[in-house]
């Protein structure tokens, strides 16, 4: 993680919260994929769609992953994902 990045979770507060930024999500997954490697194809596939659907909520468009709950932040316009709604999510297509 760059300083950059590190300096930006640091002033959206995200170290005590419940809220993931796009980074923190791919890093879970790629965690996720490393601890099943039997499912490393289907974890790359979910990879690839959280990119498309983060993509498109960015630009504006509709999220289509209705499981992934999101929120924007005011202040520096970043989406921000939920814990809890990951961790659903995460679970319905990698167990």
């Amino acid at each position: 993680m760059g300083v950059r990045t590190a300096l930006r979770k640091e002033l959206m507060g995200l170290q005590d919260s419940s809220l993931l930024a796009a980074d923190d999500v791919r890093a879970l997954l790629t965690k996720a994929i490393k601890a099943k490697p039997e499912k490393s194809e289907q974890g790359f596939a979910l990879i690839s769609r959280f990119n498309d659907n983060h993509s498109q909520l960015v630009f504006g468009e509709s999220n289509k992953e209705k499981l992934l709950e999101y929120q924007t932040h005011r202040l520096f316009k970043e989406i921000l994902y939920t814990r809890k709604s990951f961790d659903k999510w995460l679970n319905k297509y990698l167990n």
